[in-house]
């Protein structure tokens, strides 16, 4: 599913033309983000896996940029990571609330964890930096590259972060990561919507979270596997695609033009397009979860938890 093709639908529905004055191509591109997004949240059409290495008497751990929630549970809907120790013993740990760390304010640290939390991590700081060379742009994007930075190590960088070109007057999105020195950008409102030697860049580090363990593990190199929904890369040019199954392509395309409705003040004649959206993903949500074999969360009414939030 292209960018080309989802924004020419989008406008289709829509009854305007590609040239219309009332469809924007950063207006399409971001309501078709907040539609594979939430259609990913819905129906766990995406998931990975995140493998960490412990670090000895350390609590927190940086969860991936694309993380977007926990997946798989077990059969009392509880979710779960995996630990595994020096001697390849595995052990599964299970949520906690964060409150119940904080008020029991365990700081000796243990074989084994015996909870969990994923909490947001402490925001990053605001990027700057001028460009080393120019970057045209080729289909809608273009690369930033500077030379002296360490975007893929102290000046972490990730996809969907945002970018502002300040020299050109333009904003977007960080599509790609190919290099500690260079960034694909989709840019939009600038003067030329590319990078030229020497341009001053921000860019805005989204929000992380941190997988807190309870208490913090006393062996270094030990590994956590966390099952996880991913966030699907956000799709801001023309020949980029969403790596979402083709048969919600509908789906994503009549959220986006609900979003249009709302804006042109239309939101009656729009909700009847958000309704066919909830429609598909349960349709999709039931059937995927019937042939992985896998089901959605449930809340147990009848079985009380414990103080922590956790079973017994």
């Amino acid at each position: 599913m292209d960018g080309t093709t989802l924004a020419w639908e989008v406008a289709e529905l829509l009854n305007e033309s590609s040239s219309s004055s009332f469809m924007e191509s950063k207006v399409t591109y971001d309501a078709l983000y907040e539609a594979a997004t939430k259609t990913v949240a819905r129906t766990n059409c995406i998931t990975s896996t995140q493998s960490i290495t412990t670090v000895a008497d350390q609590r927190d751990y940086l969860l991936n940029a694309d993380f977007l929630k926990m997946y798989l549970v077990d059969d009392q809907s509880r979710q779960f990571v995996k630990y595994t120790d020096g001697s390849s013993n595995d052990t599964f740990i299970y949520p906690v609330s964060y409150d119940s760390i904080i008020l029991q304010n365990n700081e000796d640290s243990a074989d084994i964890p015996s909870g969990f939390v994923v909490r947001d991590a402490t925001a990053y700081s605001l990027l700057t930096g001028t460009t080393t060379s120019a970057g045209a742009a080729t289909g809608g994007v273009c690369t930033l590259t500077d030379f002296t930075a360490l975007f893929t190590t102290t000046n972490v960088v990730s996809v969907g972060d945002t970018v502002n070109n300040v020299t050109d007057g333009s904003h977007g999105v960080v599509v790609a990561v190919t290099s500690a020195t260079a960034l694909v950008t989709a840019l939009f409102g600038g003067t030329a919507n590319d990078w030229s030697d020497s341009d001053t860049y921000y860019i805005h580090r989204q929000r992380r979270m941190y997988l807190t363990l309870d208490p913090p593990p006393s062996t270094a190199s030990e590994t956590i596997t966390v099952p996880y929904v991913q966030r699907p890369a956000p799709v801001y040019s023309a020949y980029y695609s969403y790596s979402i199954p083709y048969s919600l392509k509908k789906a994503l395309v009549y959220y986006a033009a609900w979003v249009y409705k709302y804006r042109d003040r239309q939101p009656s004649f729009g909700n009847s397009w958000y309704q066919f959206w909830d429609a598909e993903v349960k349709q999709y949500g039931r059937e995927l979860n019937t042939a992985r074999n896998t089901k959605g969360f449930r809340v147990n009414l009848k079985k009380r938890a414990g103080g922590s939030g956790s079973y017994r």
